[in-house]
């Protein structure tokens, strides 16, 4: 019995060595663990850099904000620096429209972006508010991040503030007017009157309608200015399959010529053949 007894002693010892050394151990760890969660805890976050910042604010969603027509009547009348965007039709806008305000249908607007700068506060506009929300959607979906939606024109009449009106003036359509060799031969004694000669130089000199002046077609846009706006201009090349009196003259009513005649038939020789009076040389 006293043999089992000692048999069993070094047993016991062994385990309660074993016992003890798990659990400080245990311990050891627990406590690695709560110093680490105390570390964690005095740690600061990570601070957020100003490009970082800045980044996050220009990745913000903007929105559209409300102003009144108060707010705007002082803004136009202390000449801030804002963009008063009308986005009513034309006919509406010549009718009334704020001071210094730009034009742009809202049907155009989406199309017409790069005429605005995204750098300056826009207000919007229109009659009575609906087209004008819808403008400044637009502009906050592309980009523009100071926009602000006035309303409609209505509230700030009823306020009684100023609208420009745009006087209507008459669109003259300008065309060609063809003249026959005979008819121009009627005009050739008046003054008023301006014969082109828009043939080569060689051609010129060979012989010209008298007096005529001499400007080569290919010339003609950069010497626009050699030539009265005040005067019928009778423009002539050298007859029948001859385009460049019909070019010259197209090119003098795209830069504002309001009388400008082209000379049919066959120009200077049939002019020379009816025995009218030219000249030869420069």
């Amino acid at each position: 019995m006293i043999k089992n007894k000692l048999f069993i002693a070094p047993i016991v010892l062994i385990l309660i060595i074993f016992i003890s050394s798990f659990i400080v151990g245990s311990c050891k760890i627990t406590e690695g663990a709560g110093r680490e969660s105390k570390v964690t805890e005095d740690t600061p976050a990570k601070e957020e850099t100003k490009e970082e910042i800045s980044i996050a604010e220009d990745e913000a969603i903007a929105e559209v904000t409300s102003i009144s027509v108060e707010e705007v009547y002082e803004i136009i009348k202390n000449n801030q620096d804002y963009i008063i965007l009308d986005v009513r039709t034309k006919e509406e806008f010549n009718e009334g429209h704020l001071e210094d305000a730009i034009l742009i249908p809202v049907s155009e607007l989406e199309s017409r972006l790069d005429e605005l700068p995204k750098d300056k506060p826009i207000i919007t506009y229109c009659k009575s508010g609906g087209r004008s929300g819808n403008a400044a959607n637009i502009l906050v979906e592309n980009g523009f991040r100071k926009v602000y939606d006035m309303g409609g024109i209505l509230d700030w009449q009823e306020k009684g503030y100023p609208v420009i009106v745009e006087e209507e003036t008459e669109e003259v359509l300008l065309e060609i007017i063809p003249i026959s060799v005979d008819e121009s031969y009627e005009f050739f004694a008046n003054e008023d009157y301006l014969f082109l000669d828009v043939r080569s130089l060689e051609e010129y000199e060979s012989s010209h309608i008298e007096g005529a002046i001499h400007i080569p077609v290919s010339e003609l846009e950069g010497r626009l200015d050699e030539l009265p706006k005040d005067k019928p201009i009778i423009v002539y090349c050298d007859g029948v399959g001859c385009s460049r009196s019909g070019r010259a003259a197209h090119i003098l009513i795209d830069n504002g010529f309001r009388e400008v005649y082209d000379m049919t038939g066959k120009g200077i020789i049939e002019w020379e053949e009816k025995g009218y009076p030219v000249e030869v040389g420069g």
